[in-house]
């Protein structure tokens, strides 16, 4: 954990860090104008105390205790005439939470929290949303949020009960999101849609290449099915089954120590340069940067293992 306060001229905001990727949180005391400059991973903001303008490339809205800021990769934004503002922000890898499918793929509203961008990475303009919490609501979402800060200072972000707690505090947002959200409706999946999601991850853990043309139809019309999940995903069922194929590796490099070789094996890559390949057009790094950047250090094993069930 780092503290660090702003220069001298600028004013007495204080800033607080703790942990390390796959998530991180920053806890914000701010009496004067903040930037948040535009950065690669989608940002969770809660509003603890205070009041301010909130300025966007869009416009400017009042934001005030109790709201919270979901926000996509590549926005700028400024927090402008703070009262006594604190804020507090997570940061995370969408693909940490590959494993935890099944959760997100059977929440629309939850999925909607992923902005799309960050689940299936393609464009949206609706980057930034801002929502407000109430009541139960609030309280329930400051005691996720101090468990979950909690357990990052304990070093267990990297254990799947703090993959659990930032999926329950997403949930307890998206039911907030739909009852105060000031935006359109949330994402909607339809039938034939997560048919073909389903059959593409079953198709990834299986370990075998994704064949559209070969895939089961459930009952369901060929062209629904892909005009369902291009309507959904803004791509081609052979593209996100690439960009699939890259979270589960990325996950794999992120909690474990196995050798990208069998990595690539296990997950149906045709070779490990294809793996190379294929990852590098997902997250512009290789695999071996990847985990040097995100994954743990060297000589530190996880505490509980991925795929070992935690008590």
């Amino acid at each position: 954990m780092g503290l660090f306060f702003k220069k001298s001229g600028i004013g007495e905001n204080r800033i607080e860090n703790s942990g390390r990727w796959p998530v991180r949180l920053t806890h914000f005391q701010l009496v004067d104008e903040y930037e948040f400059p535009a950065t690669n991973f989608p940002e969770i903001f809660f509003v603890q105390e205070g009041n301010f303008l909130h300025e966007t490339e869009t416009g400017t809205q009042a934001v005030r205790e109790g709201a919270a800021m979901m926000v996509n990769p590549g926005h700028r934004h400024t927090v402008k005439q703070p009262d006594e503002v604190v804020l507090t922000r997570i940061r995370f890898l969408p693909e940490w939470l590959t494993r935890e499918y099944e959760i997100i793929a059977n929440s629309p509203g939850v999925l909607s929290l992923f902005f799309d961008q960050s689940w299936f990475r393609f464009h949206r303009e609706d980057n930034l949303h801002v929502f407000t919490t109430r009541g139960d609501g609030a309280s329930r979402v400051r005691s996720e949020l101090e468990y979950l800060r909690g357990l990052i200072k304990e070093k267990r972000q990297i254990e799947p009960i703090a993959r659990v707690s930032l999926l329950k505090l997403m949930m307890l947002l998206a039911d907030e999101y739909l009852r105060f959200w000031r935006g359109v409706s949330e994402v909607e999946v339809l039938p034939e849609a997560k048919f073909a999601l389903d059959q593409i991850e079953a198709t990834i853990l299986r370990g075998e290449a994704f064949e559209a043309e070969k895939m089961s139809r459930g009952g369901f019309e060929k062209r629904a099915i892909e005009k369902s999940f291009e309507e959904l995903s803004g791509m081609s069922m052979p593209d996100y089954a690439r960009r699939r194929r890259a979270f589960h590796a990325a996950c794999r490099l992120l909690s474990g120590t196995d050798e990208p070789r069998k990595i690539s094996k296990e997950l149906g890559f045709t070779t490990t340069a294809d793996f190379s390949k294929q990852f590098e057009t997902v997250f512009d790094i290789s695999p071996a940067v990847y985990r040097t950047k995100f994954g743990l250090p060297p000589g530190e094993n996880p505490t509980v293992r991925e795929g070992e069930e935690v008590a």
